[in-house]
């Protein structure tokens, strides 16, 4: 990954890989860059450069990343959503049923629609 986001940025040779990535083992490196062949490809210059395959890669590490904190984020909303209502239900259920229960249904259904219609955190990739 810190390979693929070096050559995001530029193409670089295989010592300047090698100096920023503080690997001290030409072999380490030559190993990492096979493994990465079909994404990453030699110019003319003999510089290192992302193929249309290794942006595309890099792209989608980036969505994932993103929407991973947001699908986290809800299931742990709706995880206090349940155990907040448990626990109002059996403290005060006439307090629950009248003010927490309907203030509670609201946020979840907003935070819901925000997930699921503006976010699309669960929409297929």
């Amino acid at each position: 990954m810190k390979i693929l986001k070096l050559l995001a940025k530029k193409p670089r040779s295989f010592s300047e890989l090698k100096r920023e990535l503080g690997i001290e083992s030409s072999g380490k490196l030559d190993f990492h860059l096979k493994k990465l062949r079909n994404l990453i490809t030699v110019d003319e210059e003999g510089k290192y450069i992302l193929t249309k395959e290794g942006y595309a890669a890099l792209q989608t590490i980036h969505t994932i990343k993103k929407y991973g904190w947001q699908k986290r984020a809800y299931f742990i909303n709706l995880a206090a959503y349940i155990v907040f209502n448990m626990v109002a239900a059996i403290a005060n259920f006439t307090l629950w049923l009248i003010i927490v229960l309907p203030l509670s249904t609201a946020w979840i259904a907003y935070y819901t629609y925000k997930s699921f219609v503006k976010r699309k955190i669960f929409k297929a990739m």
